[in-house]
């Protein structure tokens, strides 16, 4: 954990020194702090998360994290209270053993897989479907849980959480930076949010000039 934290505290301090000479990135790290059965997290990750990751999937490098305003009960040997309840605690460490069997699939293939639960609740309800739907092996979800990997992987994602200390879920940080601006437009316009920093990036372009297009014919 203490390699973990040095290694964040270097990165951001790259992070700022890399915005403040005016560098244009061509990728971004977005970091997307979210509930299992959260409403506005479903909401998010349906409505601007996955067309964002469509629009973008080479210029984003995606970090999920299913966690949002739980807690660890004694270090999580007694387990988690989550704010929508134990049946979110599930879904959270459903989502958390998936999303790392899933190291070798694109971000987009991530996106969608996680799409399908929040549209669905399935892991919170101890549904496996979309864990299938997405070719992982339930089998490795179950073990992930079974043997304590699950529980860990929640330690892992609520110590990322408890970095930003988010108000509201779901939260997005940007090369591990939380800026309120940012927060509130990404909640109503990702894609916008993000061209906003990609500049003149050629599917932000085409993005805005489908948009123009769009309205000079209505």
């Amino acid at each position: 954990m203490a390699v973990l934290k040095k290694f964040l505290f270097v990165f951001m301090i790259m992070v700022v020194n890399k915005f403040t000479i005016g560098y244009v990135p061509k990728q971004l790290l977005l970091s997307v702090y979210y509930e299992s059965k959260c409403p506005d997290s479903k909401k998010f990750i349906l409505n601007q998360l996955m067309p964002a990751m469509r629009l973008l999937p080479n210029n984003i490098i995606l970090q999920l994290v299913p966690f949002g305003k739980a807690k660890s009960i004694d270090q999580g040997y007694r387990g988690f209270e989550c704010q929508h309840g134990p049946s979110e605690c599930l879904g959270n460490m459903i989502q958390s053993c998936a999303l790392k069997l899933m190291q070798g699939k694109t971000d987009l293939q991530k996106t969608k897989y996680v799409a399908c639960e929040m549209e669905t609740y399935a892991a919170a309800d101890g549904n496996l479907s979309c864990v299938q739907q997405a070719n992982v092996d339930p089998d490795l979800v179950n073990q992930c849980i079974e043997t304590g990997q699950g529980t860990e992987l929640q330690l892992d994602a609520e110590f990322l959480t408890g970095l930003i200390s988010p108000k509201f879920i779901p939260t997005v940080t940007i090369d591990g930076i939380f800026n309120q601006q940012i927060q509130d437009h990404a909640q109503i316009d990702l894609i916008g949010t993000l061209c906003s920093i990609l500049k003149e990036t050629k599917k932000c372009a085409q993005h805005y000039n489908s948009m123009a297009l769009r309205y000079v014919l209505v």
